[in-house]
Parts: structure tokens; C-alpha cells; sequence
């Protein structure tokens, strides 16, 4: 008698969401990193224009700002996370898997955001 071999689910080898934001930061940072130092470079051999300036500020306000998105996305879909498996106990279903991909990818999503928009403006 020969055992038919059993695979396991497709499921299990689906790529994280978390993955794309990674990616997407890991391949447009660079530019960015590059792209702004060479402008501070080019102000700071001058005398700083107001467009540097606003360059400035901008570099620094956004981080802060994809910081606090970042928190309040993940305390977010972690809320939603413990409340749905808590549904999923009472009613007998069964949760879902990968909710640790869904919160991280909730917190990467704000600084992605900024990091493509950069990329737009900043590639013209």
C-alpha cells in the first residue's frame, strides 16, 4: 500500500505584506539619503537658500510625523488583531494566522508613503 504524500498548505509559503514595505525602503532610501546630502553638500558651500532651509525642516518634520502615524497604525491593527481572535475564541473560528505581518506592515506603511513621495520628488 504506497502513502499518498500530503503538501502543506499554500498558505503557508505566501510572502509576507511586511515584505513589500521593506523592500520598497530598502530600495528608494538610498536615492533619497544621497540625493539629500548632496543639497545639504551644495547649501552649506553657499549661503543657505530658503529652499534648503524648507529642504531642512521637511527632512526632519517628516520622520517625526511617520513616527506618530507609524504608532497610532499599529496600536491600531494590533487592537483589531486582539479583538478578532478574542471574536474567533468565542464563536469557534478560527483567528488569523499572520497577524504579526499585518501590524508590522500597518507601521512600515507611513514611512513607505514618504519614502515614494520623495522619490517622485526629488527624482525630477
Amino acid at each position: 500500500m504506497f502513502l499518498r504524500p500530503s503538501f502543506p498548505s499554500t498558505a503557508a509559503f505566501e510572502i509576507p505584506k511586511v515584505a513589500a514595505e521593506v523592500v520598497t525602503l530598502a530600495m528608494m532610501s538610498p536615492f533619497i539619503i544621497s540625493t539629500r546630502m548632496m543639497q545639504l553638500w551644495m547649501a552649506a558651500g553657499s549661503a543657505p537658500s530658503a529652499a534648503s532651509n524648507r529642504e531642512t525642516m521637511r527632512m526632519i518634520s517628516e520622520k517625526f510625523e511617520a513616527a506618530g502615524e507609524s504608532v497610532m497604525a499599529m496600536n491600531e491593527a494590533m487592537a483589531k488583531a486582539v479583538g478578532d481572535s478574542m471574536l474567533a475564541a468565542m464563536t469557534g473560528r478560527t483567528a488569523q494566522m499572520n497577524e504579526a505581518d499585518t501590524i508590522l506592515t500597518a507601521g512600515l506603511k507611513p514611512f513607505s508613503k514618504r519614502v515614494k513621495a520623495n522619490h517622485r520628488r526629488l527624482s525630477r
